[in-house]
């Protein structure tokens, strides 16, 4: 091969090349990502939707290609794809650990109304206890005088305190 033709095939394989990966870049630049905003808006676009958008409300992918490359065309697709992933990786990572919390502070909600019952129902089983001992109980009126409470007080006070007991104490 004559030497003043190795300059203008190199160009030539250059310039095919060129036109190979920008067709190649235009298939990507196609791939469209489809998701719901926090407001409420329905959002397109080339590159993935923020790390904190829920998985329910991403309602389209990038289809993946039909024919994979043996070798990417740059080390910038390669590192973007693997960005993407990593970032999936770490939005699934974020969401198990807020499904984790919630669970958690649904299990302390959860103790402590356990303890509050707990409580009140010593409390009625106390009140009750007095209330069936036999002594006399005084009560402070609306005036601010002290009284004792008569049998039919004294029996409706009862009947509050077991309602309370048999609630509260499961």
């Amino acid at each position: 091969m004559h030497p003043a033709h190795r300059p203008r095939r190199t160009a030539a394989l250059a310039a095919l090349l060129a036109l190979a990966a920008s067709f190649g870049l235009a298939r990507q630049a196609l791939a469209q990502w489809k998701w719901i905003s926090p407001s409420g808006v329905v959002q397109y676009s080339d590159q993935p939707p923020p790390a904190d958008t829920p998985l329910r409300n991403i309602l389209a992918r990038p289809r993946p290609t039909s024919v994979a490359p043996a070798e990417p065309a740059s080390g910038a697709s390669a590192s973007a794809a693997e960005a993407v992933q990593r970032a999936l990786r770490q939005r699934k990572a974020r969401q198990q650990a807020q499904r984790k919390a919630r669970q958690d502070a649904q299990a302390a909600q959860q103790q402590a109304e356990a303890m509050q019952r707990m409580q009140l129902c010593q409390q009625a089983q106390q009140r009750l206890q007095v209330l069936d001992s036999g002594r006399r109980i005084r009560q402070v009126q609306a005036d601010g005088q002290q009284a004792y409470l008569g049998s039919a007080q004294l029996q409706a006070q009862r009947q509050q305190a077991q309602a309370l007991v048999d609630s509260s104490c499961r």
